[in-house]
């Protein structure tokens, strides 16, 4: 066997083990009896740790700078044959990395947090069939396949935001999210018409040399519909707030390697797609919800919303990069957010498992999720307080923390670029990152720090089981996961240098939010009250609420009352139309009809008679007949 088909060997074996690993997960997990159910998160999470193996055996052989692309023949459509495959570049293999890594850390997580769950078999199967399409979106080559995954990656969220289905805000937000995905989809299914009608395949390797004959503008912003949706984009966004009412350990999985991170994978992969024209619809989405998702996580005081529109802000940013061609610089993002997200929203759960164990304890009856309720669990929980730093250090940007580097890499492409636009976008971008920190400094103070006279008693840390995922993510949110250059953004995923006015303009509002948030906790030692535009998320809902769940309800009911009394009338009418003149064709077959043919027998029957009587035996009787016919003939031959 020749090098490149070894090589081409073990890529292949290697996506086949990445793929079925979870997938197997998920199978296992539905076959294991429940007596058995302590088996379910070990053999989850022992089949996710064969994906992560699978995982770096694939990247080991297809490397970070070469393409490789494996298809065979899958059907043919309209003379067109359509092939199936893996296509593994740069991109791909990050996110497999990613994402079997990020998902082996939450699915060992969920062995402690979801320990005694009444349906922690169904849980484990939707994880792993999620992680599963998952992959299948990131490995898949042409675009039906990836929206087949597409669509099994929201149905997959649809059911582990619901996981507590009893509930009725785990139930409102899983509809919501699946309904909001859906008005995305119709995006993808157009997108996916064009294409094929103009270019004849689904092939990705094949589309970036083809044409769409001028339509190359409509299919991108279909896609780019598809895209917000899934990513959580302006206006699309309120869906992944609410989505919180799932498991923590799913909400992990979602905002760091999983549901929205899988539309910018998407844009990152159809980019050649995207003319000038919709990359400027694309950066101004992308700016508008990085600067409403950094504004509506001030208003909030629930810890797993406001880590939720930190993550809508952070999408935001890499759809921004995006758009303005910093691919590299957004793929970057995407990579160190998937470590300090999950590793906030792991901590973050760590500290409600533990309060909710407290209350348990002490009968006390509060809302664990409220920052308001909170304050002085740095002594109590100190694994948990410092892994949260750590992270949100790197969700702040903070210079020695990955977030920094990735952040550093969007903006010196900023500030590299002509014209006013990119001036405007570097002054979002840097009114975002001051956000970022002023948020997430004011989220550690009043969870951690504020009211350090608060006794919690003896609450014990969480399990190993838990702490452990916890310990790995809060070291890969250090800066060592880009660079051993901490203040560089070059390294293995990719190569540049950061300007030296980027690099001096972060560290300017790294410093300036700090101190403006300092300033505000010490002023404000309680969280207080924000303005209703940021607690209600710009009125987004009531938006959608106005111009489409409103209308759509009462034009539901119009088409109700429509139906109720004009079709529905219209039918019962010619219903009963149709049982009346059955009625009386019935009654014309029954008196009618049957009379006549009842006359006709009878009188058959009554000539036979009356004709019997001529053969009756009795010759007094032919005589007189035959006399009587004799007379007749007589009479006629005379007259």
């Amino acid at each position: 066997m020749s090098p490149d088909a070894d090589i081409a060997y073990w890529i292949v074996a290697a996506s086949m083990i990445v793929l079925l690993a979870p997938l197997a997960s998920g199978i296992l997990s539905a076959l294991i009896p429940v007596r058995y159910s302590w088996l379910v998160s070990l053999t989850a999470s022992f089949m996710l740790l064969v994906a992560v193996a699978g995982a770096v055996v694939l990247v080991s052989n297809a490397g970070l700078h070469d393409t490789r692309h494996f298809s065979t023949a899958w059907f043919t459509l309209g003379g067109n044959e359509i092939a199936a495959g893996i296509l593994v570049d740069k991109y791909a293999a990050v996110m497999v990395l990613v994402v079997t890594i990020v998902s082996f850390l939450v699915h060992l997580y969920s062995a402690g947090y979801m320990a005694g769950d009444a349906s922690i078999r169904r849980y484990f199967v939707m994880l792993g069939f999620f992680t599963f399409t998952m992959l299948g979106i990131v490995l898949s080559d042409n675009l039906l396949i990836l929206f087949m995954c597409w669509e099994l990656v929201g149905f997959s969220s649809y059911m582990l935001i619901g996981h507590w289905m009893e509930l009725p805000e785990a139930a409102q937000a899983s509809r919501k999210a699946y309904m909001m995905n859906r008005i995305g989809d119709l995006g993808f299914i157009a997108g996916l018409m064009i294409v094929y009608r103009k270019a004849g395949t689904f092939d990705i390797s094949i589309l970036a040399s083809h044409s769409l004959q001028g339509w190359e503008t409509t299919a991108a912003l279909c896609f780019f519909l598809a895209i917000a949706a899934k990513s959580a984009q302006f206006p699309l966004l309120t869906w992944l707030p609410d989505a919180m009412a799932g498991p923590t350990p799913v909400s992990a999985l979602i905002h760091a390697a999983t549901m929205v991170a899988a539309g910018v994978f998407l844009l990152g992969r159809i980019h050649f797609m995207f003319p000038p024209e919709a990359l400027q619809v694309v950066t101004a989405a992308g700016l508008l919800t990085a600067l409403t998702g950094a504004a509506a996580a001030l208003g909030h005081f629930d810890i797993k919303k406001i880590l939720a529109y930190s993550t809508v802000s952070q999408l935001g940013l890499m759809v921004t990069a995006l758009g303005m061609g910093a691919k590299d610089a957004a793929m970057l993002h995407l990579l160190t957010h998937a470590f300090f997200k999950a590793g906030l929203f792991l901590a973050a759960g760590a500290i409600i498992h533990t309060l909710h164990q407290v209350q348990v304890s002490t009968g006390k009856t509060y809302d664990v999720q409220d920052i308001r309720n909170l304050g002085g669990l740095r002594k109590a929980m100190p694994v948990t307080f410092v892994v949260f730093v750590l992270c949100g250090a790197a969700l702040s940007g903070i210079p020695m923390f990955s977030g920094f580097q990735s952040k550093e890499a969007i903006l010196s492409h900023m500030l590299s670029g002509q014209g006013e636009w990119s001036l405007i976008a570097a002054f979002l971008f840097l009114l975002t990152a001051f956000l970022t920190i002023v948020y997430t400094f004011r989220l550690i103070w009043f969870v951690f720090i504020a009211n350090e006279g608060r006794q919690w008693g003896n609450i014990p840390e969480v399990p190993f089981v838990m702490r452990f995922p916890m310990i790995v993510l809060g070291l890969a949110s250090l800066w060592w996961i880009v660079s051993l250059n901490p203040f560089s953004f070059s390294g293995w995923f990719m190569t540049g240098r950061a300007t030296g006015s980027a690099t001096m303009i972060s560290i300017a509002v790294v410093i300036t939010a700090l101190a403006t948030s300092f300033l505000f906790v010490r002023k404000k030692p309680t969280p207080t009250g924000a303005p209703g535009i940021l607690t209600n998320t710009f009125y987004l809902d009531n938006v959608f609420g106005a111009l489409v769940t409103r209308p759509v309800g009462h034009l539901s009911s119009l088409c109700v009352r429509i139906d109720r009394r004009y079709i529905d009338g219209i039918l019962h009418g010619a219903a009963y139309a149709q049982v009346t003149l059955a009625h009386i064709v019935g009654w014309i077959d029954k008196t009618i009809v049957d009379g006549i043919v009842n006359f006709v027998a009878r009188l058959a029957s009554w000539l036979g008679a009356f004709v019997r009587t001529f053969q009756s035996g009795n010759i007094q009787m032919y005589i007189f007949w035959a006399g009587m016919g004799l007379l007749l003939l007589t009479l006629y031959i005379v007259t």
